[in-house]
C-alpha cells in the first residue's frame, strides 16, 4: 500500500512513496490541502470556496475537473464521493502530515510547526479560501505558541533552564511583540544570576516596541526589570569591573583633564586636549575615563569619529555631530531661524529632520551663498545651545579629519568660551594637525597630553592588578614585558592568552600577529561570518545591514553579536537602529586583511549595491556618496567608482556660470573653491581619468560610459573657466558638446552651449557667445524643450543687447517672457529668469540713455526677487539700477542702489556686476568728500574687474578712476588721498578705459570719457 506524505508548515507539498506530487494547477492543489486539513466537506462547501464567482453549472463541473485531476496527480482513487452531495480523502489510503503531528499532544511541536501553515501559498480568484487560509495560519500559529508555553512550564518544572530558554526564544521568533517570552527568560536569568542578560533582554524589547508599535513594554515587564535591577544594584555589579574594563595608570592625566574640566566649568582660565600617542595605547581608554567622571546635566557632549577612509571627503565628522545636535533642538526645544536651519541642512542634510529642504517645490531653496555665511549660521546655533549649557566637543582620531572639518572646528574653538574639545590623535606626521595645534597654543587654548607605553615596573604592576593577585614569576613578567613593549592593547590581548591557556610557565613570546589571532580561535563559523560583514565597514555596521547581507534572521544575528560581545571583540553603539563595530581597529584590521581579496571584492560589492538602495536622488545623497565609493573601490568596481565620484565632485563644485539659474537648481557654495586647494581639485580629476582609463581596458565604450565622461568634461571645463584657464576649458566644454551630440543627449549638450555662453559673457565675446546662442537655441527648437527655448531666448537678447541691436533684443527678451509664464506651472520656478529679462530691458533703456524708464524696469526685476526671496538677482538688479540712478544725476538714489548691492554680494558667491557696484560706490563717496571709503571702494572694484576680466567691467572701472582724476585738478584733499593711487595721467586713463568700453560696445560712457579728455 503505498503512503501519502503531506507538509502544511512552511512551503506546503504532498508526496508519494518519497515522490513529489506536481500538482495541474493551484485550486487542485488547494482543494487537496484543504481535504487533508479537513477530511471532507460538502460539494457546496467546496465551489463556493473555489469557484464563488461562477455560476452553479460552471463551478461544479470545474470541481470535477480539479478532484479528476487529483486523482489523476497521485495516480490513485485519493478523493471519493461516498454520497453525490459529499467529498472526502479515501479513508483506505495511508495519508501522513505534519498538521496531525502538531495537534498531537505527545508530539514535540517545535520540529513541526518549522513556520507557517501554507507559507506562501495563495489562489486567484478565491477570495473565500484565502479568508480561510487566514483563519488557519492564525489559528495554528497560536495553537503552537500555545503547546510551546505549555512546554516551558514542564521544563521549568524540571528545572530544565536550557530547555525552557530556547521554547521561548522560539516564541519571539514568531511574535517578537509578545511579551509572555521575554519575561519568562528575564526571569530564568534572575534566577541563573545573568542579570546583564536579563538586562540587555529588556532594551531589546523596549528598543523594537518602541521603534514598530510606539509603546513601552507591560507594568509585569517592568516589574521584574525593576527588580531584577534591585538585585543587580544590591550585588554591586555595575561597579565590577572585567578585565576589559580595567582602568590602570595615567593618575597625572585624568587628575589634569578632571581640573581642566572644572576651570570650564567654572568658567575659569582652562584648554582644550589633545590626547596623543600610538595605536593601541590606551587614548581612547583615557577619553572614556573622563568621560564617566565628569557629570552630564549641565553640558551637552557631542562625540564623533574620524575614519581613514572618509578623510578625502568633507565634512563627513560634522554629520554625526549636527545629527546629534539635531535631537536636542528637539528635545530641548531650542528656537533655531528657520533661515538657519535651510542653510545647516544644505551642507548637513541630516539635521533637516523636518525636510525643510524640499526638492519637489523648490521655490523656497535659499541663492547661492558663501560657505562664510553658512559658517556664521552654525556658529548662531552652537550660541544658542551655548545659553543652555556649556558644550563638549569629542573628536575620536583626529588625525584622519578632513581639511574643512578642521577649519570649522578651529573657528568654533577660537570663537566660543562655552566649548571645549577633547580629542585624540595618533602619533605620526601629520602637517594640517600640526599647524591647528600650533595655532590653538599661540592663543593658550590646547594642551597636548601623550600617552607612552607603560614602562617594565609599570607592565608589573598591570600584570598583578589585571590577574588579580595571582603570582607570577619576574622571569615570565619580563618575557610578557619583551613580547608587549608596553603597548596597552597587546599587554591585554597578551595576558587574556595566558588565561585561557591557564599555562602560566610555558609561555612563548608570540609575534603580535599570533596574539590577535589566538582572540579569534574559539569563535563559531557563523560568529567568523559576522565578523567577515563587519570589517567591511570601517565605522559601525546595523543589524539591518547584516540581516540583508547574511540571509540570518535578527534574533540569530543577536545570539552571535552577543557571543562577540562578551569576547570583547564588538561593541553595541546607542542610536536609532541597532548597529555594533569592533572594540578596537586593530581587530578590525586584523580580520579584514585575513580575508583573500576575492572574498573581499566581493563584500564590498554586495555592501555598495545594498547602499545603492538607499539614495534619494536629490543633494542630500552627497553624505552616501564616500560610503559608496570606498565600497566599488575596493570591490574593483570600477564603473560604480567612477559614477559615484563623478557625482560627489559634482555637488562640491557645483559652480553655476548662471546669472539667473532656474531655482532649484541654484546650489550653496558648498565647500568648493575656496576651501577646496587647486591640488586637491586635480588629483580628483587625476584620479577620474585613471578609472576611465583602466575602465576602457575592461569595458566597451557605452551610451552610460558616454554620458560619465561627458559629465566629467563639464565638471572639469567650468572648473578651469572659473580658474582663469580658458582655452583648456573650453576644450573640455566643446569635447562634452561633441560627445554629447554623438550619444544624443540634447540636455547635456545644451548644458556645453550655456557654459560657453556664460565664458563669453564674462570675457565680453560677443561672437563667440552668438555662435553658441544660435546652436543651443537651435537643438532647443528642434526637440521642443521649452524650457531651455525660454532661456536661450532670454540670453539671445542678452546677446543682441551686447551687439548694440536694441530693438531685436527687446523683441526676444519679451518673447522668453511669455515662454517662461506659459511653462510656469510650479509656482514661480522661472521667476529669476523673468526678472532677468525686465533687468536686460532696465540696460536697453540705459544705454539709449532712458535712465528714468530704466529704473522702472530694475526695479520690477527687484520686486519678483524680493517676492521670492532670492539674493542672487538682487546684486546685478542693484548695481544697474544705482549705475542708471547716477547717471540721472539722483546720488542719494544710486548709493541706495549700490550699497544694497555690496551688502548682498558679501553674503553670496559671484563677481558679476561687483567691481561696477564698488566703482560707482566710490565715486559717491568721493563726492561726499569721504576720501578713505572712496579709496578703498576703488581698490576693491580694480580687484574684481582684474579678477573677472571682463572688459566691460574693467572698462567702467577706468571710467571711474578718469572721473575722479579730473575731480582732483580742483579738489586738493581729493588729490592728496588719491595721488599715489591714480600715478598715470588723466588722458591715459581715458584711453585705456574707451579701449575696454569699445571692445565691451559700450556707447555713452566712451562719450563721457571723450568729454573729459577734452
Amino acid at each position: 500500500m503505498s503512503l501519502i506524505k503531506v507538509k502544511l508548515f512552511d512551503t506546503p507539498y504532498a508526496m508519494k512513496d518519497n515522490k513529489k506530487i506536481n500538482f495541474p494547477f493551484m485550486k487542485a492543489e488547494a482543494l487537496f490541502y484543504y481535504l487533508v486539513v479537513n477530511k471532507h466537506a460538502t460539494r457546496d462547501e467546496l465551489v463556493s470556496l473555489f469557484w464563488g464567482e461562477s455560476t452553479e453549472k460552471t463551478a461544479k463541473k470545474n470541481l470535477r475537473n480539479a478532484m479528476y485531476k487529483i486523482r489523476k496527480a497521485f495516480d490513485m482513487n485519493i478523493i471519493i464521493s461516498p454520497q453525490k452531495s459529499t467529498v472526502m480523502l479515501n479513508p483506505d489510503i495511508e495519508l501522513e502530515s505534519d498538521l496531525e503531528s502538531l495537534l498531537n499532544k505527545d508530539t514535540e511541536c517545535s520540529n513541526v510547526y518549522l513556520d507557517e501553515f501554507l507559507k506562501g501559498f495563495g489562489v486567484k480568484n478565491a477570495e473565500e479560501f484565502e479568508k480561510w487560509l487566514f483563519d488557519k495560519r492564525e489559528y495554528y500559529r497560536y495553537t503552537y505558541i500555545s503547546k510551546l508555553f505549555d512546554l516551558i512550564d514542564r521544563s521549568l518544572n524540571r528545572k530544565d533552564y536550557a530547555e525552557a530558554v530556547n521554547y521561548a526564544k522560539l516564541i519571539i521568533s514568531k511574535d517578537e511583540f509578545d511579551e509572555r517570552p521575554y519575561r519568562i527568560l528575564m526571569n530564568i536569568y534572575k534566577e541563573q544570576g545573568i542579570y546583564s542578560k536579563a538586562i540587555e533582554l529588556y532594551d531589546r524589547l523596549k528598543k523594537i516596541l518602541k521603534k514598530e508599535l510606539g509603546i513601552t513594554p507591560d507594568v509585569k515587564t517592568k516589574e521584574i526589570i525593576d527588580e531584577i535591577m534591585k538585585i543587580y544594584k544590591a550585588k554591586e555589579i555595575f561597579n565590577e569591573k572585567t578585565s576589559y574594563d580595567l582602568f590602570f595608570g595615567r593618575e597625572k592625566e585624568i587628575a589634569f583633564l578632571k581640573k581642566n574640566f572644572d576651570s570650564f566649568l567654572k568658567n575659569e582660565k582652562y584648554s582644550s586636549v589633545l590626547i596623543r600617542g600610538e595605536a593601541g595605547i590606551g587614548k581612547t581608554k583615557l577619553k572614556d575615563k573622563f568621560k564617566e567622571l565628569i557629570g552630564k546635566e549641565d553640558i551637552y557632549i557631542f562625540e564623533t569619529n574620524c575614519y581613514q577612509a572618509e578623510k578625502p571627503y568633507f565634512l563627513k565628522p560634522w554629520n554625526e555631530v549636527f545629527s546629534q545636535l539635531s535631537e536636542i533642538v528637539v528635545k530641548d526645544n531650542i528656537d533655531i531661524p528657520l533661515t538657519w536651519r535651510k542653510m545647516i541642512s544644505y551642507l548637513f542634510p541630516i539635521f533637516d529632520r523636518e525636510h525643510l529642504i524640499d526638492n519637489k517645490n523648490p521655490v523656497e531653496v535659499l541663492d547661492t551663498l558663501k560657505l562664510s555665511v553658512i559658517e556664521e549660521a552654525i556658529h548662531g546655533v552652537f550660541k544658542k545651545i551655548m545659553q543652555k549649557r556649556k558644550v563638549v566637543l569629542i573628536f575620536e582620531d583626529i588625525q584622519w579629519i578632513d581639511d574643512l572639518s578642521l577649519s570649522f572646528l578651529s573657528n568654533i574653538i577660537l570663537r566660543n568660551n562655552n566649548i571645549i574639545l577633547i580629542s585624540t590623535c595618533r602619533n605620526g606626521n601629520y602637517e594640517e594637525i600640526d599647524r591647528f595645534m600650533t595655532m590653538l597654543k599661540a592663543y593658550n587654548l590646547l594642551e597636548i597630553i601623550e600617552i607612552r607605553r607603560f614602562t617594565q615596573n609599570e607592565v608589573e604592576k598591570f600584570i598583578h592588578q589585571y590577574l588579580k593577585g595571582r603570582k607570577i614569576k619576574n622571569k615570565i613578567k619580563e618575557k610578557i614585558y619583551k613580547a608587549t613593549e608596553g603597548n596597552t592593547f597587546f599587554l591585554i590581548e597578551y595576558l587574556n592568552m595566558i588565561k585561557e591557556k591557564n599555562d602560566f610557565e610555558n609561555i612563548i613570546s608570540p609575534k603580535m600577529k599570533d596574539i590577535l589571532k589566538s582572540k579569534f580561535l574559539d569563535i563559531s563559523d557563523e560568529g567568523k561570518k559576522i565578523l567577515n560583514i563587519a570589517s567591511m565597514f570601517f565605522d559601525k555596521v546595523t543589524l539591518n545591514t547584516i540581516k540583508d547581507l547574511s540571509g540570518k534572521n535578527e534574533l540569530e544575528i543577536i545570539e552571535i553579536m552577543e557571543a562577540l560581545q562578551n569576547k570583547y571583540i564588538i561593541n553595541e553603539i546607542d542610536g536609532e537602529e541597532i548597529s555594533y563595530r569592533f572594540t578596537h581597529q586593530k581587530l578590525r584590521e586584523y580580520v579584514y586583511t585575513s580575508l583573500t581579496l576575492a572574498k573581499r571584492r566581493i563584500l564590498h560589492n554586495k555592501i555598495g549595491n545594498n547602499i545603492l538602495k538607499t539614495l534619494k536622488n536629490d543633494k542630500r545623497d552627497v553624505s552616501i556618496y564616500p560610503k559608496l565609493i570606498y565600497h566599488y573601490s575596493n570591490s574593483g568596481n570600477t564603473f560604480g567608482t567612477l559614477k559615484y565620484t563623478i557625482k560627489y565632485l559634482d555637488i562640491y563644485l557645483d559652480i553655476k556660470h548662471e546669472l539667473f539659474p532656474i531655482i532649484g537648481y541654484v546650489d550653496f557654495d558648498e565647500p568648493n573653491l575656496k576651501n577646496m586647494s587647486k591640488k586637491k581639485v586635480l588629483k580628483y580629476f587625476s584620479d577620474i581619468e585613471t578609472l576611465f582609463t583602466r575602465l576602457k581596458e575592461t569595458k566597451k565604450d557605452n551610451k552610460e560610459i558616454i554620458e560619465l565622461r561627458i559629465a566629467y568634461l563639464h565638471i572639469k571645463g567650468r572648473y578651469l573657466i572659473r580658474e582663469g584657464e580658458y582655452e583648456e576649458g573650453k576644450k573640455n566644454i566643446e569635447e562634452m558638446i561633441n560627445e554629447s551630440i554623438s550619444i544624443e543627449s540634447f540636455k547635456y549638450a545644451l548644458k556645453g552651449y550655456r557654459q560657453n555662453i556664460y565664458y563669453g559673457i564674462q570675457v565680453h565675446d560677443i561672437e563667440f557667445m552668438k555662435g553658441n546662442v544660435e546652436k543651443g537655441l537651435d537643438i532647443a527648437c528642434k526637440q521642443d524643450l521649452k524650457e531651455d527655448i525660454a532661456i536661450f531666448l532670454r540670453l539671445k537678447g542678452l546677446n543682441r543687447i551686447m551687439m548694440e541691436k536694441y530693438r531685436e533684443a527687446e523683441v526676444l527678451l519679451k518673447e522668453s517672457i511669455r515662454t517662461f509664464n506659459s511653462i510656469d506651472t510650479d509656482s514661480g520656478k522661472y521667476s529669476l529668469n523673468i526678472a532677468a529679462c525686465y533687468n536686460y530691458i532696465g540696460e536697453i533703456r540705459r544705454h539709449n540713455m532712458q535712465f528714468s524708464k530704466a529704473l522702472v524696469y530694475y526695479d520690477k526685476a527687484m520686486r519678483i526677487c524680493e517676492k521670492k526671496k532670492l539674493l542672487r538677482g538682487l546684486t546685478i538688479f542693484n548695481t544697474n539700477a544705482g549705475q542708471a540712478a547716477f547717471e540721472k544725476g539722483d546720488y542719494e538714489r544710486a548709493k541706495g542702489y549700490v550699497e544694497r548691492a555690496i551688502e548682498i554680494y558679501a553674503r553670496i558667491d559671484t563677481l558679476w556686476g561687483r567691481s561696477t557696484a564698488e566703482g560707482f560706490l566710490a565715486l559717491i563717496k568721493s563726492k561726499e568728500g569721504k576720501y578713505n571709503c572712496a579709496l578703498d571702494h576703488l581698490k576693491k572694484a580694480q580687484y574684481y574687474s582684474e579678477k573677472l576680466k571682463s572688459p566691460l567691467e574693467i572698462g567702467i572701472v577706468y571710467r571711474v578712476k578718469a572721473e575722479i582724476k579730473a575731480n582732483m585738478i580742483n579738489n586738493e584733499d581729493l588729490k592728496k588721498k588719491f595721488s599715489k593711487y591714480l600715478e598715470l595721467p588723466l588722458n591715459e586713463y581715458c584711453d585705456i578705459g574707451i579701449k575696454y568700453l569699445r571692445e565691451a560696445k559700450e556707447g555713452y560712457e566712451i562719450e563721457i570719457l571723450n568729454t573729459l579728455r577734452k
